[in-house]
């Protein structure tokens, strides 16, 4: 999100450098009627059908971070405004939550936690929607080229040329499975450990990991895209049918050995079938839909922590905390508490 053009701004809030950006909502915020974005400068601005914030850190070496959490109560849509001139890459994923992106020449981008992109987007007229009923972490970097340049030297991937064109007309948006490594720098960026006078030290660092990252995962996903063979209708099956097995009950006791065993392949080729299929392997597969689960369950509000927890396949509390945490940036008490938001 590089600039949202539409909403009235509201009076301005005094900043204080020692308060997270995403501390919990003030009670005004809860009792607004309208949704609420809170910049990195502490303008309010007015986002119909969304509660929530919007920062946006200018690191001073062309590099920008944009993070957002927002309770949408109803469906949303806004134009965004490019704040920088033609030429710049961004990386952008969900932690929570899925919207849709259209850019200027007409195409739809869904992005959500299993779809993250790198984009370039020069022209005006991108515009996003936001469904209602969820809550969304959205976290996105942006570089300027020649910095970019500047950082990798010649060790650009050579499937990144297109993005650095020196034309002025760019419309470039790619998605790419975000890595579990991915995941862990994302949701960091929403930790409380992140705060406080030395946040944006924190938070610069953790950017550029994410952009490298990101660029790392596209540069592979391109590589299996030149080079790997269409699947023998016996492969596609046996990823089919392992894929059915993991999200029928995604916390059930499964191990990888034992669900190659059950498809007929070697763990190795299992592990292969999925990254092609799915941009993951077979273990990251399972853990990412338990971990869809346990959200959704959360979410609904009907059982505790420690009972879902065990729904998704965990014996002890402390671990599941800890692996939620990792993966979406809050804890499981957290995000039940969405719910009465």
């Amino acid at each position: 999100m590089h600039g949202v053009t539409l909403g009235k701004r509201m009076p301005q809030i005094k900043d204080d450098p020692a308060r997270g950006a995403f501390d919990d909502v003030s009670a005004y915020e809860r009792d607004a009627d309208v949704g609420d974005l809170i910049l990195a400068d502490g303008d309010l601005f007015e986002l119909p059908g969304a509660q929530g914030r919007l920062e946006r850190l200018d690191f001073g070496n062309g590099m920008y971070l944009y993070r957002a959490e927002l309770h949408v109560r109803e469906d949303s849509y806004f134009n965004v405004k490019n704040a920088l001139p033609p030429g710049w890459l961004s990386g952008s994923t969900n932690v929570m939550g899925k919207l849709e992106v259209e850019s200027p020449d007409g195409k739809r981008h869904s992005q959500s936690p299993d779809a993250a992109m790198v984009m370039r987007v020069d022209p005006l007229g991108t515009r996003y929607f936001l469904p209602a009923g969820q809550v969304i972490r959205h976290v996105g970097v942006v570089t300027t080229l020649d910095p970019l340049r500047q950082r990798f030297g010649d060790m650009l991937p050579e499937a990144m040329a297109p993005f650095l064109s020196d034309r002025q007309d760019v419309v470039l948006i790619k998605p790419v499975p975000p890595s579990n490594r991915m995941r862990s720098i994302v949701s960091a960026m929403f930790s409380p450990h992140v705060t406080g006078l030395g946040h944006k030290f924190k938070l610069e660092g953790l950017s550029t990991l994410f952009l490298a990252e990101l660029i790392d995962s596209y540069r592979a996903l391109s590589e299996v895209d030149n080079v790997a063979p269409e699947l023998t209708t016996f492969e596609k099956s046996a990823h089919d049918a392992a894929v059915s097995q993991i999200t029928r009950n995604p916390g059930a006791a499964i191990s990888v050995p034992q669900l190659a065993v059950d498809v007929g392949v070697s763990e190795s080729r299992l592990n292969s079938l999925f990254k092609i299929e799915t941009g993951k392997s077979c273990g990251e597969f399972i853990r990412s839909e338990r971990m869809a689960l346990a959200q959704e369950l959360l979410m609904a509000g009907d059982m505790t922590v420690k009972q879902v927890a065990e729904k998704v396949g965990f014996n002890h509390v402390s671990n599941f905390s800890r692996s939620y945490r990792d993966w979406f940036g809050e804890s499981p008490a957290s995000a039940l508490r969405w719910k009465d938001r």
